[in-house]
């Protein structure tokens, strides 16, 4: 085997579950998000805990652009685009939702491919419904290649192909380290990619919540801002993990997806320090007592 090819070779990574997985953070998560984004079927649950089975996994790299949290590390899809289309082959994984919005952000208006697949069609209309609420130019799929005939030459299929081939051949030779793949996980963040767009929405009833401040605190994304009197919750830091949902013991926590113009939404609390204890707490109405001595039984000594 030559050096050129050991070196090639030693530049793939594997793909890794990091600290940061929902399924790691707490043992009520319910994130499934990985294992069913992986076309592999690579990826499993085993002991409330991700793994990915290497047998299986073809480093595709469509999990890193499905995770909420950004908690798989490795190389997002290798993709070939020329000027402003996304350019499939046959066997070329159907990329996710947030990978064909993260294209359209870079400039991508069409995706090829010369079999036209059912599940792209259906993935690519489930972005164009995002696409629409934003008032933004959809994405068309396409049999054809309609680049431009200055820059680009007229090339059969099978010629078109085998140019990007050398041209990726060329990309790798000339830009790439040898240590280890580009890591590009964040750029599948839709607050990263539409600053004035929320993606999901969330809510307190505050009939139920207890302001017991476990959500605050576990969120990976610091949806929650907890400040003197005030409560904010900010939907356009949500990934849709929904690990404050699954945590919260009172069932308090409302999250759905809902794409809508990001707007803060502000609650008035109250800070209190408890009279039995002596800490202090938040609470949504004026109160002496914190919710842990609230709960506590009182002894019966007549018993």
């Amino acid at each position: 085997m030559s050096l050129l090819t050991n070196w090639l070779e030693s530049l793939s990574y594997e793909l890794e579950i990091s600290e940061f997985c929902t399924r790691n953070i707490s043992p009520l998560s319910t994130c499934t998000a990985c294992i069913d984004g992986c076309p592999d079927g690579a990826i499993i649950l085993e002991e409330g805990k991700i793994s990915i089975e290497e047998e299986k996994c073809s480093a595709c790299g469509v999990c890193i652009t499905v995770c909420p949290v950004q908690a798989i590390k490795g190389q997002s899809p290798a993709r070939k685009i020329s000027q402003n289309h996304l350019l499939l082959e046959e066997a070329s994984p159907v990329p996710s939702l947030m990978e064909m919005l993260y294209y359209h952000k870079k400039g991508i208006r069409f995706i090829y491919q010369p079999t036209i697949q059912k599940e792209l069609v259906q993935r690519i209309n489930k972005v164009n419904e995002v696409l629409g609420t934003m008032v933004l130019q959809p994405i068309q799929v396409t049999q054809q290649i309609n680049l431009s005939q200055e820059i680009q030459p007229k090339l059969s299929r099978r010629d078109f192909f085998a140019k990007l081939s050398a041209d990726s051949k060329k990309t790798v030779l000339s830009s790439v380290t040898p240590v280890k793949w580009r890591f590009n996980e964040s750029s599948f963040k839709a607050s990263v990619l539409f600053k004035d767009w929320a993606f999901h929405k969330v809510r307190i009833s505050k009939a139920d919540c207890t302001l017991c401040e476990a959500c605050f605190t576990i969120c990976p994304a610091d949806v929650f801002s907890l400040e003197e009197n005030n409560l904010q919750i900010i939907d356009h830091l949500c990934t849709g993990c929904y690990l404050c949902v699954d945590i919260c013991q009172t069932h308090s926590i409302q999250a759905k997806q809902r794409i809508h113009q990001a707007a803060p939404a502000l609650y008035n609390v109250h800070q209190n320090i408890c009279s039995k204890c002596g800490s202090r707490f938040y609470s949504w109405e004026e109160s002496s007592s914190c919710h842990v001595c609230s709960t506590i039984e009182k002894p019966n000594f007549f018993l």
